[in-house]
């Protein structure tokens, strides 16, 4: 599409039609009410007389509508038209229109509103200018025929936002419901549009209920959408979009609930609220956000939904409590827990109710409405509305606040109060108990009492409840229950009588009844009366309150005793009842120790009066153990009374509280601690303390009853001088007793007394103390099974006791033990109870803390092996060795066997006793790794597991040596030999590995003990350890190479020997494994190794003996390169010296090193120059990597050190040519040089480069010029515009450059100076021009541009299009040299097809060109369009044709058209001469040409384009004259006649009519001027008319009247059967186009229609019926059609028709029917109107003689009646 037609689109997009009546009809039809045929006849008054009575009707309900009669409905607004308006009063238009729109929104379905909005529709075209504001008006009301017909009127393509309701409007639908809610919820427009509606309703308070129904309801469906679909996908994707839709909704939900006096929208936001709190995860910020917002716009309407809003997103809060603005505004609520109870049922309101709790608790004193807060708090509470886990929490949270408020204060008095209250609360009050239980709290100090419930107060409901529930008992008449008779005088000298079960079964079933207890107590079997003189009955007591009984029995047990005691007179000592009193002090029920309690202070009471009085019996002290009772050791009267008062009674209310506390209590008063002293004043005298030992002591041995025994043994967990006697006589006796014991009466015992036997067992053991020798004798017995091997737990107790307190035994004690242990672990008896035994034995050695000395205990109980005679030492050769270890000799696999186990074993605990804290085993370990070798003999395996243990041992040891002072003592144990011997004789990597890692760190240790073994440790790291894969044989290398290497290196240039030489053999081996060594090791593993020998004597060497092992490897130079870049620059440039040093070594005649490194004495001399050239090639590749170079360029940037560099560098150049001077025999290596030379001199910095350049351009060697050139030209191209610093390089190295130009005789050498010149020119000459001028005159001089060879001009013209690219008019001194010179050399090129040469030309005449157009001037113009139509001619490649149409757009965009147009004139005949590409180009050119110039540039030079152009017009003469050798076909001919009607075209798009129409003219006259010598020349002329026709169809209709007489004389010239069916399709096509596209009635004037019409119809007589099938009859009918509303012009035509029908040849009037035919179809019944006049010709005609023309007439019968629709026969009769 062209400019001109874009423009017309657009404007007929956006016109209002006004000249369009039939469109301004058809708007003016458009209306809400009356169809459109009716609408469209209405005007403007009597719409108004209709609407007004509308609008008055809505002014009288709402008086706000009584504003718009001032304008909208005034008598002005019928003449107002919005199209004349200005854009600002079509704004307040429109303001006014959408106010009046949203008020009459909620009325939309009465009639005076639709009758009123039909007025804004007719009049102001609401439909078209606000249809957003008028379709969110009528959306609420979708479902409804008034929102049909607001469809109807809809403009066919609605805005962005209403694009959903496109299906809907053609034909009106309604749309439905989930449509609007899929648009809201996946079309932002539509979303925002109905937001930003609603908040604008609102906020004008224009809302009605249908539309915040409407809204809220879909508002809230799209936002659940929305959150569905942001779901899925990552989490990050999900918050961006939930973040999305909350910055789309807070807005408008802040507005819509800010609305005054608008619940139902307020109620609306709440809805949407609620659903973006369930949908999505927002953090505690937003949603305390969105609280305080709902709070705040909270009436009494809305507070049901409000509540209910708040609960909701409660239950989303992570906290519980709430936010201070909304806990403020929900305590100002009348009755809020009224209200909020109904809404239960509805939603969760527990976490809304706890937080107002909480908020309420929160400053509760503290605030000025404190009695309000707690009332609200207390109104919450009683509420019912939370479960008790919330409950709980709110009185946790008021403890919390009653504990931490200052005592005394009114805040606490406040606090406390409440909580009080809460204690008297029904329904709290349970729940409080527990919460205060759970917590701990001590609620009796905080002032709060509960009624404790019966469970909690045993003893006072056996107390108070006795006497009820015994009478209760005796009213069911219980029959009495005595107790048996007992033979014993005493139950505590057995346990186990049958008498004492049946007396205790009794005394059960009598214990529930008082009255009966007593009786039971009375009888005279028990012999209460002699209680204290008789040991019966209080023995039977002491059985009842220490057995295994109920608390009951225990119970009444104690209190009888205690009220016996109190009805003691006095006189008897009763301090043998003290030990079981203290059992019932350690009671687990507290009622039973409150009891206990009760009648120690009654013996304490009882005792004081006692100890008053001269004498008193002890009672028990005779007989209450039977015959052991004389081992009591009994108390002194006074001492007892002290025990009771000053010891028991002061703890009693602490044992009461913890049955651990008696035990803890009187054992510290026993063993004298400060916390007793601190308990009893000033303490307890020592005659006492050793007194109440014994005391107890004696108890503990001689009670029967376990459980006391049980609770007195702790007792005794200390070792004092006063209680070493009674452990030693009593305690360790009752432990070794209990040990001694079968399986089966400890289980018999415990099981009597209901006691666990490990926990029994445990007790016992647990006495047995660390410090004390007798208590680990007795241990180590026990686990040697020595006291019982039938109790396997009791023994497991036993190892447990041990591990525990191993760490306090004596270092004596432990190494009895630790020898133990080990012979129990090397046991082999197969028993069960062995097994276990050993097990534990191990288990504990490897889990205690071994000392030094055990563990060479341990070594040197291994026998020693070396030097064993074959039969028993002779007495006097018996020695001791290794520190007197015994010599046994072994004569048998298995005493092999058992010393290999003994030594494992050994040696593990070794290891596992981190040997770095063990030094004295250093010694023992090696001399027990010497004594291996001899072991693995004997039991022929390689003792792998050992040695690695051994070396394992040694390595931390030696670790540790290095930071010992004086280890002098230790290195002499030193043994390398036997650490070489490992690695050499040891097939497990493992050994190796130890080995390694322990010669490692001798070497940093003592590396003058392990120096003289290296070579062979390099060997086999290279052939094995490099090899392996896993990181622990990574790790020894490391080890290795870090400890080792630094040594040896160290020692070599101690020496002053040559360390390349010294370190051969290493790097040889680590060299010849790299192919072996884990891909991923070797770089970390040569850096090391590199780092470790030092990188500037070492890397040379490893990376030159890497390209010699793999010449044709391309890893291993990655991996040099890789290497390379771990290190300094300047190592770098290092390594490059070292490197050539290394070859150039190799390449003397007295080599050096290198035969060292490369074996070059092994090698032939043909080998040896394939080394030296793998070595040098390899070089030049490395230092041609660009990493490389960004790596030596840091060295040359460091201000520090610049100068070092330097003369590195400069080394490296020397060495180079020295070394090019000693291959100079040999070519390939002289090259490789020359590479390598050129390589390294690319590595420096630019300035760096070019200085060094300067020096090598004096080198004689051409190739070194070259190649020091070639660096520069390449460094060039790969310099940036702003490195100022280079850029200057380069340019002050022009003139170097330019003066070897003028003096070189090397072809070569002036084509890489021209390039390099070239290339510095084009990137950087701007930056010094005069340099560049300067150059310039050398390179279109004969040096360079005028050189003979080829390769040389390309270049330099190439040099001399970047000179003119830089220079500019500075270079036009230079055209009238180098234009002449391109011409020729561009001639040459075409001649001999150098296509090289041929687009180098090209490349400077195009820039030329484009930077110096004014000068190209006609004489340069002509010959280089000659030369280009040659160029085409010629049928070069397409580069050529390529470069020869850059030229040509380079002239059409550049060249003046004047210039361009005068000599594509001056050489058309030539380009016509040479063939038809040339001729194409040259049309092409004109085309690109005009198309290029704007209308004023055309319309200047139009003169002489339009003489070209009627040149060129002429196209088919010129073929014919001027051709020559050249054939056209016809393809090609219409090609270039295509080619010349678009560039006419084209021009015409830019001419006015009045610069167009006299060029048009001048074309018709030489049309008219050519036909009448040649014809065929009108051909090209008629094919641009038939393409000017139907470009611009009925725009230049009238330019017709120029051409009706001369294409008028060519139809008469062709109806006379001229055979020129080219012309006759060119004229015929030009006057259809001109037929088909009048619309001016031009072709109607009889001037013009007579004057075609007859030439046109004279074509039926041609005898060429394709030619008039296809040509002629379209054309007539075209012309029919374009004259068809003149009758008179159709008769005409008919009447000639009519003639030829009768015409002579058969082929006329063939032709004549088909016309007929054809006009028929086209005009149907306009042309049938003259069928009467046709009827007799008709008829002649259905009886032809010829049967086509028969056949055809019979078929335009047929198509005659059918238009008709009657039958012809009848007239054609």
């Amino acid at each position: 599409m062209t400019s001109l037609q874009k423009q017309l689109a657009a404007i007929a997009a956006s016109s209002t039609h006004q000249l369009d009546l039939k469109a301004q009809k058809a708007a003016h039809g458009k209306s809400l009410l009356y169809e459109p045929k009716v609408a469209a006849s209405q005007s403007f008054d009597s719409i108004y007389l209709l609407c007004y009575e509308g609008f008055r009707e809505l002014c009288a309900l709402d008086a706000r509508f009584a504003q718009f009669a001032r304008n909208l409905f005034s008598e002005q607004s019928k003449v107002e038209d919005r199209t004349q308006m200005t854009k600002k009063e079509n704004e307040e238009l429109n303001n006014v229109l959408e106010a009046f729109i949203t008020l009459v929104g909620p009325r939309l379905l009465l009639k005076p509103a639709e009758i009123a909005l039909e007025w804004l529709v007719r009049r102001f075209r609401i439909h078209e200018y606000n249809t957003e504001c008028l379709v969110l008006t009528y959306l609420p009301y979708h479902k409804t025929h008034q929102f049909l017909a607001l469809l109807s009127i809809l403009p066919k393509q609605p805005p962005p936002a209403l694009r959903f309701l496109f299906p809907y409007i053609s034909p009106p639908a309604e749309p439905p419901r989930h449509a609007i809610v899929h648009t809201a919820a996946h079309t932002p427009g539509f979303f925002t549009a109905l937001q930003s509606y609603v908040v604008k309703v609102l906020q004008a308070s224009h809302q009605g209920p249908t539309l915040l129904a409407f809204w809220s309801s879909i508002t809230t469906q799209a936002i659940s959408a929305i959150l569905d679909d942001s779901s899925f996908g990552r989490k990050e994707i999900q918050d961006q979009k939930t973040e999305e839709m909350l910055f789309r909704v807070l807005p408008v939900l802040n507005e819509c609930m800010k609305a005054p006096n608008s619940p139902e929208a307020i109620i609306g936001c709440y809805m949407i609220i609620t659903v973006l709190v369930t949908k999505a995860a927002f953090e505690d910020k937003v949603l305390d956000s969105l609280m305080e917002a709902v709070i705040l716009s909270q009436n009494s309407e809305t507070l049901d939904s409000c509540l209910i809003c708040l609960a909701i997103i409660a239950e989303e809060r992570s906290r519980l409590d709430l936010p201070a603005p909304v806990l403020k505004r929900l305590l100002k609520v009348p009755n809020f827990v009224g209200a909020l109870r109904p809404l239960s049922t509805k939603c969760r309101i527990e976490r809304l109710s706890l937080g107002c709790a909480l908020g309420a608790l929160e400053g509760f004193a503290s605030a000025p409405k404190s009695e309000e807060r707690r009332l609200f708090f207390w109104n919450i509470m009683e509420s019912n509305l939370m479960s008790d886990a919330s409950l709980s929490v709110c009185l946790s949270a008021l403890l919390e606040l009653v504990q931490s408020s200052i005592l005394g204060s009114a805040e606490h008095g406040q606090l406390l109060d409440l909580a009080m209250q809460l204690s008297e609360s029904v329904n709290v009050s349970k729940l409080l108990q527990d919460v205060v239980k759970k917590d701990g709290t001590d609620f009796k100090s905080l002032g709060l009492i509960f009624q404790e419930s019966s469970d909690t107060n045993e003893i006072e409901a056996v107390e108070s409840d006795d006497e009820e529930m015994m009478d209760n008992d005796e009213a069911h008449d219980f029959s009495d229950v005595s107790p048996p008779t007992f033979k014993e005088t005493t139950l505590l000298s057995t346990t186990s009588t049958q008498t004492f079960q049946a007396a205790l079964a009794a005394f059960e079933k009598v214990v529930p009844s008082k009255k009966k207890t007593q009786r039971f107590l009375s009888s005279a079997t028990l012999r209460q009366q002699e209680a204290f003189k008789d040991p019966l009955f209080l023995s039977f007591m002491i059985r009842l309150w220490c057995g295994p009984t109920s608390v009951s029995v225990r119970l009444a047990a104690i209190r009888s005793t205690t009220v016996l005691i109190n009805k003691l007179d006095g006189g008897v000592d009763l301090q043998n009842l003290i030990p079981y009193l203290i059992s019932a002090l350690a009671d687990p029920a507290a009622s039973v120790r409150r009891s206990a309690a009760a009648c120690v202070a009654a013996m304490s009471n009882k005792s004081t009066s006692a100890n008053s009085q001269s004498s008193s019996d002890c009672w028990g002290s005779k007989d209450m153990y039977g015959k052991s009772s004389s081992r009591i050791s009994s108390l002194p009267a006074a001492q007892t009374s002290e025990l009771l008062s000053a010891v028991l009674v002061p703890i009693l209310e602490e044992c009461v509280m913890d049955p651990t506390f008696v035990t803890i209590s009187v054992r510290d008063v026993m063993q004298g601690t400060q916390s007793a002293k601190n308990h009893h004043k000033n303490g307890m005298k020592t005659s006492l303390r050793n007194s109440l030992t014994a005391f107890l002591g004696s108890h503990a041995a001689l009670t029967p009853l376990l459980r006391v025994r049980l609770q007195l043994l702790p007792l005794f967990n200390f070792v004092t001088k006063s209680t070493s006697s009674v452990r030693t006589n009593n305690i360790l006796p009752i432990i070794r007793g209990w040990c001694t014991l079968s399986s089966a009466e400890v289980a018999a015992q415990c099981e009597r007394e209901a006691t666990n036997v490990t926990d029994a067992d445990k007790t016992h053991l647990s006495t047995i103390l660390p410090r004390e020798i007798e208590s680990v004798k007795l241990l180590s017995d026990l686990i040697s099974g020595n006291i019982n091997k039938d109790r396997a737990a009791l023994q497991d107790a036993a190892f447990d006791i041990l591990k525990s307190i191993w760490p306090t035994l004596k270092s004596e004690s432990r190494f009895t033990l630790s020898q133990t242990l080990l012979e129990l672990s090397l046991k082999e008896d197969g028993t069960t109870f062995d097994g276990l035994c050993r097990m534990r034995s191990l288990e504990t050695l490897r889990n205690v803390k071994l000392d030094t000395s055990t563990l060479i205990s341990f070594l040197e109980s291994v026998p020693a092996t070396l030097q064993m005679p074959e039969g028993p030492p002779a007495k006097k050769r018996r020695r001791t060795s290794r520190t007197e270890m015994a010599r046994v000799e072994l004569q048998s696999p298995e005493d092999t066997s058992r010393l290999l186990q003994r030594l494992t074993l050994v040696l593990d605990l070794i290891e596992g006793s981190e040997p770095a804290k063990h030094l004295p085993l250093f010694k023992n370990l090696f001399t027990i790794l010497g004594e291996l070798q001899q072991l693995k003999q004997q039991s022929g395996s390689d003792l792998v597991y050992l040695q690695s243990s051994i070396l394992g041992s040694l390595t931390p040891i030696v670790n540790r040596l290095k930071d010992e002072q004086d280890p002098s003592e230790y290195q002499s144990s030193v043994r390398a030999d036997l650490l070489i011997d490992c690695i050499r004789h040891s097939t497990s990597p493992q050994v190796q590995n130890g080995a390694l890692l322990l010669i490692a760190s001798l070497a940093s240790w003592v590396p003058e003990l392990v120096l003289h073994n290296l070579m062979p440790i390099f060997t086999f790291i290279g052939s094995t350890l490099l090899r392996q894969k896993d990181d622990y044989s990574a790790h020894v290398i490391d080890q290795t190479i870090s400890r080792v290497v630094p040594q040896l290196a160290a020692s070599l240039r101690t020496k002053h020997k040559n360390f390349l030489t010294g370190v051969a053999d290493l790097l040889l081996s680590f060299t010849a494994a790299y192919e072996h060594i884990p891909q991923h090791r070797r770089l970390k593993l040569f850096s090391e190794l590199a780092q470790t020998l030092g990188p500037e004597d070492s890397v040379s060497a490893i990376i030159a003996l890497l390209i010699d092992r793999y010449p044709t490897g391309t890893s291993q130079r990655t991996f040099a390169i890789d290497l390379l870049l771990i290190f300094e620059p300047s190592v770098t440039l290092d390594t490059l010296k070292g490197y050539l040093d290394l070859v150039s070594d190799a390449a003397g005649s007295k080599r050096k090193i290198s035969d060292t490194l490369f074996g070059l004495n092994e090698k032939q001399p043909a080998q040896i120059e394939t080394a030296l050239t793998n070595l040098l090639s390899s070089l030049a590749e490395l230092a041609a990597d660009q990493r490389l170079k960004a790596h030596v360029g840091k060295a040359f940037r460091r201000k520090s050190d610049s100068g070092r560099p330097r003369e590195i560098f400069a080394s490296i150049v020397d060495t180079t040519i020295q070394l090019s001077k000693k291959v100079l025999k040999t070519s390939e290596n002289h090259k490789c040089c020359s590479r390598v030379l050129a390589k390294c001199l690319d590595l420096l910095p630019t300035a760096d480069l070019i200085k060094s350049t300067g020096i090598l351009l004096s080198n004689a060697d051409y190739h070194v010029q070259v190649a020091a050139i070639k660096s520069v030209e390449l460094r060039a191209g790969t310099i940036l515009q702003n490195d100022q610093l280079s850029v200057s390089a380069l340019l002050a190295f022009l003139p170097s450059l330019e003066e070897l130009l003028q003096k070189t005789t090397e072809t070569d050498v002036k084509a890489i100076i021209v390039s390099c010149i070239d290339r510095i020119v084009e990137k950087f000459g701007k930056k010094d021009v005069s340099a560049v001028v300067a150059v310039a005159r050398t390179i279109s001089g004969p040096q360079s541009l005028a050189s003979s060879d080829d390769r040389v001009r390309i270049l330099s013209l190439l040099c001399l299009t970047s000179i003119v690219d830089v220079l500019g008019d500075e270079a036009i001194s230079l055209l009238p040299v180098i234009l002449p010179a391109a011409f020729e050399y561009l001639n040459e090129a075409i001649e001999q097809e150098k296509t090289g040469l041929h687009n180098a030309v090209y490349a400077l005449l195009s820039n030329v060109v484009e930077r110096l157009a004014y000068m190209f001037s006609r004489e340069y113009m002509v010959p280089a369009l000659k030369l280009s139509q040659l160029s085409a001619a010629s049928q070069l490649d397409e580069a050529c044709d390529e470069s020869r149409n850059q030229f040509y757009q380079s002239i059409s965009k550049n060249l003046a058209a004047q210039e361009a147009f005068t000599a594509i004139r001056a050489t058309w005949a030539d380009a016509i001469g040479h063939g038809f590409e040339a001729s194409l180009e040259q049309l092409e050119l004109i085309l690109s040409t005009i198309e290029s110039q704007s209308k004023s540039q055309l319309i200047k030079t139009s003169s002489t384009l339009f003489a070209l152009l009627l040149e060129v017009f002429d196209l088919r003469k010129a073929i014919k004259s001027h051709a020559g050798d050249e054939t056209f076909d016809d393809d090609e001919i219409e090609k270039l006649e295509d080619c010349l009607n678009e560039s006419v075209l084209g021009m015409t798009l830019k001419l006015n009519d009045a610069t167009f129409r006299p060029f048009f003219i001048q074309l018709v006259d030489l049309a008219s001027t050519s036909s009448k010598v040649e014809m065929s020349s009108s051909i090209t002329y008629c094919k641009f008319l038939a393409a000017f026709f139907e470009k611009f169809k009925s725009i230049v209709t009238s330019y017709s009247s120029y051409i009706i007489d001369h294409l008028a004389q060519l139809l008469g010239y062709l109806s006379t059967g001229k055979d020129e069916p080219k012309l006759r399709s060119a004229v015929l096509k030009a006057l259809q186009k001109t037929f088909q596209h009048d619309q001016d009635g031009f072709w109607q004037a009889p001037s013009h229609y007579g004057t075609i019409m007859t030439p046109l119809l004279e074509q039926l007589t041609i005898n060429s019926p394709s030619e008039v099938n296809e040509h002629v009859i379209p054309a007539i009918t075209d012309l029919a059609v374009a004259s068809a509303s003149s009758v008179d012009n159709h008769r005409e035509m008919s009447s000639i028709l009519r003639k030829y029908m009768r015409s002579e040849d058969a082929h006329t009037r063939l032709a004549t029917v088909k016309c007929e035919q054809s006009l028929t179809k086209k005009l149907g019944e306009e042309w049938l109107g003259l069928l009467p006049e046709m009827l007799p010709f008709i008829s002649e005609l259905r009886e032809d003689d010829d049967e086509s023309v028969e056949r055809e007439t019979q078929r335009w019968i047929t198509m005659m009646e059918e238009i008709l629709s009657e039958d012809l026969d009848a007239m054609l009769q």
